[in-house]
């Protein structure tokens, strides 16, 4: 029993603060290439030992088939060793992960995710620098993630959760901080999902005026010290005209919007929105275009349109489900908004699986909820 929690937390560890491109970025090929390898055999022997066997997720199996068959089968430069590397391991995850997410609760997830924001907040105060996909003086920073958008992510399921934690102080230091990393990321979503939560917050309990408050707090000491940090200074600047006299610089808020994006790729995706276009065509395969930074998109561009209904399907039922039990659980409809919202923004769901893990957690806790409502009935 004892193994099999350690070997729990350290999965979790691995996938949730994002320790395989991070030591590959930092430390070098090995020890990245082990660490990718050991959260795949570590799932495996986790699945292995564990004695209780529970029902597999088959909506994200049949995602993952889907999406790789039909991606793989219909684009000729596929590099075949990464390609089955990529497909095996998001299977290894979303078959061997169901019984280590039956054993977690959301402070398991809680506690981990505090350390991978922590990182962040290291990586802006300690280590400005260091920004292995940027360069040096970028300004947004990412610690464990990398990226400062898919950091922003982590901070807000983060802060999603926290409103679970029973402990006033254990659930109001993790908003604090999580608000505060993922301000140091300046990811325009992070703030636009940090707003709408504490808006469906304090509607649900007024009481919940607590966490803008520490925003507040937050954004009132950043501005004290900002001179001390290496900040990314359009960004900073577009964040301080909101509250200032300033005129408020929307065209820095705007550039380089995701809409903007998103339709660079409209001609691509009805070009073939059957079968699709191939693995991996719209995230790094077009020259002279970013990628596709939305999920919903990458999936139809790729795989065509039958994967792409299976994900649109998958995450509505975990708005809906979700929002049936804001009352008891509202931390379940946060999360499923900011699992949503991160895949119209990003497209690394199959290569960074902590949206598909904490998706698969969702599902399981929407069982065990209706089990136990029968079983009171």
């Amino acid at each position: 029993l004892q193994l099999r929690n350690l070997l729990r937390y350290i999965i979790l560890f691995l996938i949730l603060c994002n320790m395989p491109s991070y030591l590959l970025a930092y430390f070098g090929s090995t020890l990245g290439s082990l660490s990718s390898y050991a959260s795949s055999l570590l799932l495996l022997a986790y699945y292995f030992l564990s004695r209780e066997k529970h029902e597999l997720i088959f909506p994200f199996i049949l995602l993952g088939i889907l999406y790789y068959t039909l991606s793989g089968l219909n684009f000729s430069e596929i590099d075949p060793e990464w390609y089955f590397k990529d497909f095996i391991r998001f299977m290894i995850v979303v078959v061997c992960a169901g019984d280590l997410l039956y054993k977690t609760n959301n402070k398991d997830i809680y506690m981990i995710l505090v350390i991978g924001a922590l990182s962040i907040i290291i990586n802006a105060v300690i280590f400005p620098l260091a920004n292995a996909n940027f360069y040096p003086t970028y300004g947004r920073f990412s610690g464990f993630y990398l990226n400062p958008n898919f950091a922003g992510s982590i901070c807000l399921i983060g802060f999603a959760l926290s409103y679970s934690m029973g402990n006033k102080w254990f659930r109001l230091g993790g908003q604090l901080i999580f608000t505060l990393a993922g301000i140091l990321t300046f990811s325009r979503s992070f703030i636009v999902i940090w707003l709408l939560i504490n808006i469906i917050a304090i509607y649900h309990n007024r009481k919940n005026v607590i966490a803008p408050a520490i925003g507040a707090l937050v954004l009132v000491v950043l501005f004290a010290v900002s001179s001390f940090l290496t900040l990314n200074t359009a960004r900073f600047s577009a964040l301080k005209s909101i509250f200032n006299d300033e005129q408020i610089q929307s065209e820095t808020i705007q550039k380089d919007s995701r809409t903007g994006t998103w339709a660079l790729y409209t001609d691509i995706i009805f070009d073939k929105p059957i079968w699709g276009n191939g693995y991996e065509y719209m995230q790094k395969k077009l020259p002279g275009l970013p990628g596709v930074h939305n999920t919903f998109l990458m999936v139809l561009g790729e795989a065509g349109i039958i994967p792409f209904l299976l994900i649109v399907g998958i995450y509505i039922f975990l708005l809906i489900r979700s929002y049936s039990l804001f009352r008891s659980n509202p931390e379940y409809f946060y999360l499923s908004c900011v699992l949503t919202i991160s895949l119209m923004v990003g497209h690394t769901y199959f290569s960074n699986y902590y949206n598909v893990l904490i998706s698969m957690y969702l599902l399981i806790q929407f069982k065990k909820l209706s089990e136990s409502s029968s079983l009171i009935l």
